[in-house]
């Protein structure tokens, strides 16, 4: 059977399940929030938002503007006396990242700085470099996380409540799940209007989210940005850094000969693939972690996106070894956040492991003689399809 129609139809099936009904009284909020959720994705191509934090005395500002799928630009920033003081500055085009930070110094003054240029960094979300922001708001993958840790009885949908003006559903961590968090959406845009995190001893950071503009015209500025402009002479002293994550375009066809196996690459509906990349960790100057790892001899990691307008997926592959654990000590997991929903899909399904964090999913699983791991723009269920479309092909 084709892999497309065969994808098609377990996502058809997976789909109408969940449209079934499922109970009355206490679902129907959560079906409310759900089906709001599910409206969302995939509606946003651009989005600008600021997040005010307060932590005790402390008050932060972020500010966010982003083109989706890989192009962002960030500011954050630390009020002192009063006044916003600029600490940190980030900028993503494509598989390339600038980052300049100058941080505090004593009595409010600037300490020191530094500037990182990181090229050719592997597409992968919530590794700490690609997409590597902290509420990351707006795109397909934000919904559906959301959607799945209320599925999966990490949130539940407690109620509504007015915040300043705006309608909101409130959810709340489950019993028991720490640290405890409540977050408030925007009724009409599925948002976030404020969240909490309550982290013990009566400290509780409160986050307000405001200014969201979707779907403006994201500006074209320069790559890299001009830094001193913003930082001004504190950046002169800066410790300045260039690293390369090594990801570099390959055609398919010569992926067997260079990575030394023959990639799996699913027909996901809708989506066609964009890049591919081979990479050589060992050869990258990435992360320090990397650079301490011992890789087997030809050790090759192989890149897929796929993308359908601005919803994109990264799949990366690379060779089993059972007594390698790269990814459990380098580049990071979505298990050590704040929030997390964890499952096993089933056999026919490769015993794929999926996590849904705040803001974003994974999903890895081992197929033979091959590793993978996938990011990005699907449900939950077109995740666990994707897997079972996986395995068929490994077999």
């Amino acid at each position: 059977m084709n892999h497309v129609y065969k994808f098609t139809l377990l996502l058809v099936a997976l789909t109408a399940a969940l449209l079934l009904p499922g109970g009355c009284g206490g679902n129907d909020l959560m079906g409310e929030v759900t089906a709001l959720l599910e409206q969302r994705s995939g509606e946003i191509e651009t989005i600008g938002y600021v997040c005010m934090t307060e932590d005790g005395e402390r008050l932060y500002r972020e500010e966010f503007a982003l083109r989706f799928p890989h192009d962002y630009r960030y500011r954050f920033y630390e009020y002192t006396g009063g006044q916003p003081r600029l600490r940190n500055l980030a900028v993503q085009s494509g598989n390339d990242l600038y980052r300049a930070s100058v941080a505090p110094g004593s009595s409010g003054q600037a300490g020191a700085a530094k500037v990182e240029t990181l090229s050719n960094i592997p597409p992968l979300r919530c590794t700490g470099t690609y997409l590597a922001l902290y509420h990351l708001a707006g795109n397909v993958d934000y919904f559906q996380s959301l959607i799945s840790l209320i599925k999966g009885g990490e949130l539940e949908v407690v109620g509504v409540e007015d915040v300043d003006g705006i309608d909101t559903y409130l959810l709340q961590s489950a019993g028991g799940l720490k640290p405890e968090m409540r977050i408030w959406l925007d009724q009409e845009t599925g948002l976030p209007s404020r969240k909490e995190l309550t982290l013990g001893e009566g400290r509780v950071v409160v986050f307000r989210y405001e200014d969201f503009v979707e779907n403006a015209t994201y500006t074209e500025e320069p790559f890299p940005p001009d830094a001193r402009a913003l930082f001004g002479e504190q950046l002169d002293t800066a410790d300045v850094v260039t690293r390369d994550g090594g990801c570099q375009p390959v055609a398919l066809a010569d992926v067997p000969a260079q990575a030394g196996f023959s990639p799996l690459l699913p027909e996901i509906p809708g989506f066609e693939l964009a890049d591919s990349y081979l990479r050589d960790p060992a050869a990258s100057t990435l992360a320090s972690s990397e650079e301490s790892v011992k890789f087997p001899e030809g050790w090759r990691e192989i890149y897929l996106v796929m993308r359908s307008g601005s919803r994109q997926v990264e799949i990366r592959e690379s060779p089993y070894d059972p007594e390698f654990g790269y990814y459990t000590t380098a580049m990071g997991a979505l298990s050590g956040a704040f929030l997390t929903g964890q499952e096993v899909f089933g056999e026919d399904a490769g015993n794929a492991s999926y996590i849904a964090a705040m803001d974003c999913q994974e999903m890895r699983l081992t197929l033979g003689e091959i590793d993978l791991m996938v990011t990005g723009d699907l449900s939950r269920e077109e995740l666990e399809v994707l897997a079972i479309q996986l395995k068929d092909l490994a077999d």
